[in-house]
């Protein structure tokens, strides 16, 4: 019988999986930080920055008084950030859902949600647009995207904003200025000092359009929105996905198209491109499916002018595991990348998944744990890749009722060799080695308080470890997580047979 060979190391020193996450709103005093957004900047590289907006509210109490726009960056792929984040608009009184794109000169361009009332005590809410020059040290007085009055009484949904390839930027947001929800956009021309007519984008003479998501196809420069959509089916309705594209720089936009082929509701769509792949993903309405989310993607093929099959992008099982849509980017190698928010049904928690693409989206990867502390929640990823086909996440963790900002990357330059949980005086010495099919672990410089275990990728408890050998080899190959105790350092480790 040929032996088993047991393999077992650190994601410290595995270069392709996820490193342990960072905060990077620095525990600002008194606020909560929630809705963030990451871009990936150009340049070579070793040395594409990342840049981050978020929402940060001022709390008195549980109660939210103001809302701000802030700002952080990293030149070294995630592994450090700005000591305090930049304060890009105080709220008047409140800003919100803030989203960045950045042009490929490095211009960096953040709209957002702006709500005020007026000296006639008027509730005005409407879209701002800044701009920095110099990599976020800075920025330009707010200009208005949208061209709605402001006693418009209904509302406007999150701006989100693209760039095509010479610098102009697309816009796109839902809005009930015609007394029923529409998709609206608006162009600018001038790295974001005026912005154009706001031209109606869908097509859609019912009330709901709405959740937009935008990008501009690279070779083309076709402007693209996917939204959420009503939809008849039978006797009721439900919500759908659609595509909408432009091929004159968002002057006008083509019909929409339904992208989604199931006979539940699909909510909260994405959309990446590269020249000839547009990619959509979205998820099932979950009190249709039981205790399953179901997200799908399907793609585009321009050359052919046809999609292609919705293919699954989760494999966890479905009894256990609700599943809940994923930003999606393109990476300059082609591959196709996603951060899910999943809730485990087992203890309620939703922690943060990878998966990506390498055939743009038929196929998807095994799931992945980001958020290496499964015990608390995790929520609302945003994604960038960069161009050797690196992942940089960012979510939103709501700690009590103090939201944080939280960061993760599988790029090894940005993953730090030790965790920022790692207590005071911990060294690696107290790192599990194996020997043979036996997993040891050192003793502990000091009595721990509970004992140290080891979590499967759900974060479930698969196995208690003792000081010294414990044997493994009863468990199945995978990625698995060792913690000493909560709140210290988290290894990642791969046992392959």
């Amino acid at each position: 019988m040929r032996p088993t060979a047991l393999l077992l190391f650190l994601a410290t020193i595995a270069l392709a999986s996820f490193g342990p996450a960072v905060r990077i709103d620095h525990k600002l005093p008194n606020h909560s930080c929630y809705n963030c957004a990451i871009a990936v900047g150009p340049g070579a590289p070793s040395s594409q920055p990342l840049y981050v907006a978020f929402e940060s509210d001022s709390m008195v109490g549980i109660f939210n008084v103001l809302s701000d726009v802030m700002f952080q960056k990293s030149t070294d792929a995630g592994r450090t950030w700005l000591p305090t984040a930049v304060l890009v608009r105080r709220g008047a009184p409140h800003v919100y859902a803030p989203d960045i794109t950045t042009d490929s000169d490095g211009n960096i361009y953040i709209v957002w949600g702006d709500w005020y009332v007026d000296s006639t005590s008027e509730n005005v809410r409407r879209n701002l647009c800044v701009r920095s020059s110099d990599g976020g040290t800075t920025w330009t007085a707010p200009t208005r995207v949208d061209d709605r009055p402001d006693s418009t009484k209904r509302g406007i949904d999150d701006p989100r904003i693209a760039a095509d390839s010479a610098g102009n930027l697309f816009c796109a947001w839902g809005d009930g200025r015609a007394g029923i929800g529409h998709i609206w956009s608006s162009v600018s021309t001038d790295q974001g000092a005026t912005w154009s007519r706001n031209v109606q984008v869908d097509d859609d003479t019912n009330d709901g359009p709405g959740r937009a998501q935008v990008c501009v196809q690279p070779g083309t420069n076709h402007y693209l929105v996917a939204a959420q959509i009503p939809r008849r089916v039978g006797s009721h309705w439900e919500a759908g996905t659609a595509l909408y594209r432009s091929t004159d720089m968002g002057l006008t936009f083509q019909p929409g198209v339904q992208i989604d082929t199931s006979r539940y509701d699909t909510r909260h769509p994405h959309i990446a491109a590269d020249r000839d792949h547009i990619i959509c993903d979205y998820f099932t309405d979950p009190y249709r499916v039981g205790d399953t989310m179901i997200v799908e993607a399907r793609t585009f093929y321009t050359q052919a002018d046809s999609w292609g099959t919705p293919a699954p992008m989760t494999n966890l099982d479905p009894d256990h595991v609700l599943y809940y849509s994923g930003e999606l980017a393109i990476s300059g190698d082609g591959g196709v990348h996603t951060a899910l928010m999943v809730q485990d049904t087992f203890d309620g928690d939703d922690n943060i998944y990878y998966t990506s693409s390498s055939d743009h989206g038929v196929s998807w990867s095994d799931l992945e744990l980001v958020s290496d502390d499964t015990t608390v929640e995790c929520w609302y990823p945003d994604i960038g890749a960069d161009s050797t086909g690196h992942a940089y996440i960012v979510w939103y963790q709501p700690n009590a009722s103090r939201g944080e900002i939280w960061f993760a990357t599988n790029a090894p330059l940005g993953i730090a060799e030790e965790t920022s949980h790692r207590p005071t005086g911990a060294t690696v010495a107290n790192a599990p080695t194996v020997v043979r099919s036996l997993l040891f672990l050192p003793e502990a410089a000091s009595p721990m308080p509970q004992a140290p275990s080891l979590l499967d990728i759900s974060g479930r408890k698969v196995l208690d470890l003792k000081p010294g050998a414990n044997n493994v080899r009863m468990l199945p190959a995978g990625v698995y997580f060792f913690r000493q105790e909560i709140g210290s350092r988290t290894d990642k480790i791969v046992i392959s047979r």
